[in-house]
Order: C-alpha cells, then structure tokens, then sequence
C-alpha cells in the first residue's frame, strides 16, 4: 500500500479519538526531534522510548515466532496499561519507539493510540546510521564484516556493551530464510545492511498500519513538512501549540543529531551525493522500491538530484568574456571535436548539452542545425536575445530528466558531466536523445585506474565535481546498446591537466 492512499480523511474535533499515540519510525528517521516538538505541547507528555520498550519481543515477531494472540497478549500486558496512566496523569500521552512495528494492529484493537508514521530518505537514513555507528555507538548491525574505522568514541562505546547485552541492535530487521538477501546478509556492508533495513522497517510499518483505520494514522516528514507539518499534527492530536517560533526553535536544534550530541566529528561517513557508483546502485537494489513508494524518487533519472542542484549556473551571469575565456582555456579539446565534426559531413543535426553562451560552435556550426541545451537560464535568455542563426536553438532544461522531442545525429558536451549529479544517467540521456553518435569530454582530467566514478559534491556551488571511470562508462554505455566505443585520453596541451576523457559512440538504431 502506497502510505497516504488511505489517509487523507479530515477529522472534526467531535470525531477525533482523545488521548493517546504513538510515532512510529525507523532508526535515525528524526523520531526524537518529533517526540520533542510535541512534548513542547501545554496539555500533553510524549516519553521518548520508555521501558520496556519490546526489543526482543520486537525481534521474536519479526522472526515469526509470536502468534497474533501472543502480540495483543504482549500489548495488554505491557503497553496497554502505560498508555491509560499516561492519559490520566498528562491528558494527552504520547510515546515514540522504533520498535513496535509488529505490535501496531494490537496496539490500535487495545487502545484509542493514533499512529504518527514518521518518514525520512532513506538515503539520510543511511548516512545517519553509518554516521552513528562510527562516531558514536559502534553499534549498529554488529555482525558486520565491514572494517569500518570507528571513531575513539564508538570504539569505548561498543567495548563497553558486549553484543548479547545490546537489545537495540537485536532488535533491528533480519532478513528471514526467504529474503534474496539473507545467504549474503554477514558478507554485506553494513551501508547496504542499513539500506535494506530502511525498506523493510518501512514495509513492516507499511504492512501494519494499512490494517488500521486511516481515521487514526497521519504521516509527516520532518525534512518536507517543517513546522507547518508539526502544526497540523498539534490541531489533530488536540495539543495546545506553544507557538511556531518556539517549535522552530526546537527543531533548529537538530534533536539527537550527532552536533546535538557533541560529537568531535560530527560526519565521518559521506552524505549520499558524495556516494559512489556501486553504493548508488546498491541502494537501488535494496531500496529503490521503497523510495519510489515513499515518494522520495519523483523521477527515476532524478534519484540522484540534490534538491538544490544547479544553483550556480542558474544565477551566475557570467556573460560572454566569462564564457569565452572557459572556451579558450579548453580550446585544443574544442579543436578536436571540430575535427570529428568536419570527418562526418553527414551529422546534420547536433545537439549541445551544456552549451552556454554557445560559444566557438553557434558560428562553426552554422550551416548546420544546433540546439543547446543548459540549466542556465540567464544563458539561454542571452542565445535567443543575440544568436540569431535559424538553424539554431536553444533550451532551458536539465536533459537528464527530460524525453526528446527529437534526436539528433550527435549529441555531445564538452565538460559537463564532470559536474553532474548522475553520471551513468548522464551518459544514458545523451544516448537518448541522439540517432547517431555521441562524443563527450571531462574536463577533470583521465582516471583509467578507477574502477567506480567518484562523487564529490559541492555544497557552496551546488553542484558535483567527479572523476569518471573509464572501466564504468564501458559498461554504462555498453549496457545502453551502444557500439564503436572509444575512451581514451585526449591532449589539452595544459600542463595543470594535461589530458582529459574523451568518449566518442555510435548509439543503437532508433525504430
């Protein structure tokens, strides 16, 4: 079930259930900063995992090994009489755990509890987990044969908590015998265990909860519905609201984060646009399904978009000395695909992307007809204002996402994947949207011993800085169906970079 499908009912306060709820999440989702915000509340109390708090009942269900008279008999005999002291010493009682997935259907038969299903990217999730695990705790999947480098904190940590005793980390998801991924489970790294738990602690929720009425469940994501979303909560559970400044305040504080946790180094493990390509296709393997269903993929060639993506280029103006001098400094890399262009008379129509001002090329490909393509708007705004070619064109977009209108018989781009947020999806849009060949060049540099690409995200330009790896782009375009592949080195008689990649294809007939 798709979460929200069933939810989207308007309660009355005459109809409202009083009294009690319950957030529900997975690890390092932001369920404490949320248990926070409402306990701000005048007339109510939300305990952050009071005990007991069933982590090996949690696990035992999960295992299949507790009947559902078991979990109601679980419920009534622990949860149940918490819940009505709650009510009757706060008025309003709340409570969050990561653990009561298995327990929600008796949660909702034994009690009047309302369920906050609390969601986060899993790519955050996972960075969170890896991120508290090395610098904080060591304690997350601890059969993990990953050689992580704990951090003198987490290592302390984990040494003093041996792992029979340590009921959290039991209690997380196991694959069970019939998982695809449970002969691999140990041999994984615990990235990838992470990855996996995030879809399945939300499938566990998912499952539960599409078992209860929607009357009694809303969803919210901290990152995507702010205080707003906060807000809305306090007018369903009938809190009294202390103000969105001071929930502001509160959320601002990042609750239960490692820097609220003063930890020295707050972020050992790299965030997910650094991610590499195998940790990317790994996620989407154990993931993928649970971020499209979560609404977190709105687009599939855009998984790997960062919201703010393209800031730069879309409000710098450099104008036409900036970009002309860019097309000087890589002028013997632009002569080069002037000279494949004058080899192959018979490419009419070129595509551009990441064309600029359009600079060199709007001039030697004047007869023929040229379209470019850039996330810059200023950019485009000043090709159609001053390049007055009837041949040519010239479109604000991000070719990434988007399907051709046309094809052309090249597309090529000149150091522009280097900063782009997707590589393999780079290369899979030039194929798309030609009929013929592609030819691209990385102005970076030539990386013939990677065997992945290599991220590196830029948080001031809002953009990648990547190193690409020949042996991927091999096999990217490969499985692409494409054929005549070249990738070698190409001279830019600069001696700060003196060779860059160049890839030249033929692409697979269009029908």
């Amino acid at each position: 079930m798709r979460p929200g499908a069933c939810w989207g009912i308007r309660l009355t306060s005459e109809t409202m259930p009083k009294g009690s709820y319950c957030i529900l999440s997975t690890a390092r989702a932001g369920s404490t900063a949320l248990a926070r915000l409402l306990d701000a509340a005048e007339n109510g109390h939300c305990h952050s995992e009071p005990m007991p708090n069933l982590n090996r009942e949690t696990r035992l269900a999960l295992d299949g090994y507790l009947t559902e008279q078991q979990k109601t008999q679980i419920v009534a005999e622990v949860l149940k009489t918490r819940f009505q002291d709650g009510v009757e010493e706060y008025g309003i009682y709340g409570e969050k755990n990561v653990t009561y997935g298995p327990f929600i259907p008796s949660l909702a038969k034994e009690t009047e509890c309302r369920f906050i299903y609390l969601t986060r990217d899993g790519r955050d999730v996972v960075t969170s987990m890896m991120n508290w695990h090395i610098a904080k705790f060591g304690n997350i999947y601890r059969e993990s044969r990953s050689a992580d480098r704990l951090e003198p904190e987490a290592v302390s940590a984990a040494a003093n908590l041996l792992i029979n005793d340590d009921s959290s980390d039991y209690a997380r998801n196991r694959p069970q015998p019939d998982d695809r991924v449970y002969e691999q489970w140990e041999d994984m790294p615990r990235s990838h265990m992470c990855a996996w738990y995030w879809s399945k602690c939300n499938s566990v929720y998912q499952q539960s909860l599409a078992l209860v009425s929607g009357e009694r469940v809303r969803q919210i994501d901290l990152a995507r519905d702010g205080i707003e979303g906060v807000e809305r909560l306090y007018q369903w559970l009938d809190l009294k609201s202390p103000g969105a400044s001071e929930l502001t305040e509160i959320l601002d504080k990042k609750v239960n984060s490692l820097v609220d946790r003063q930890t020295p180094n707050p972020k050992p493990s790299p965030a997910w646009p650094w991610w590499s390509g195998e940790m990317r296709d790994a996620f989407d393997d154990l993931a993928g399904q649970a971020m499209v269903d979560l609404n977190y993929t709105q687009c599939v060639r855009s998984r790997w978009k960062p919201k703010e993506y393209g800031r730069f280029w879309k409000e710098h103006d450099g104008g036409l000395e900036w970009y002309t001098w860019m097309y000087e400094s890589r002028k013997a890399v632009h002569d080069d695909l002037l000279s494949f262009l004058q080899s192959h008379h018979e490419l009419k129509t070129i595509a551009d992307f990441g064309c600029g001002l359009g600079v060199g090329y709007c001039d030697s490909l004047a007869d023929r007809r040229y379209v470019g393509f850039d996330l810059a708007q200023p950019a485009i705004s000043w090709c159609k204002e001053n390049r007055n070619n009837v041949n040519h064109d010239y479109r604000n977009c991000d070719f990434i996402v988007e399907d051709p209108d046309e094809r052309f018989d090249l597309v090529f781009s000149q150091g522009t994947i280097d900063n782009s947020y997707d590589m393999d999806e780079y290369l899979a849009a030039m194929v798309r949207w030609s009929r013929g060949w592609i030819y691209l060049t990385c102005y970076r540099g030539w990386f013939p011993e990677l065997q992945d690409h290599k991220y590196s995200w830029n948080e001031e330009h809002a953009c990648s800085y990547n190193d690409l790896s020949p042996r991927r782009a091999q096999q990217t375009l490969e499985k692409l169906g494409c054929h005549s592949i070249e990738i070698s080195p190409v001279s830019t008689r600069n001696e700060a970079i003196p060779r860059e990649t160049r890839i030249i294809a033929q692409v697979p007939c269009v029908s």
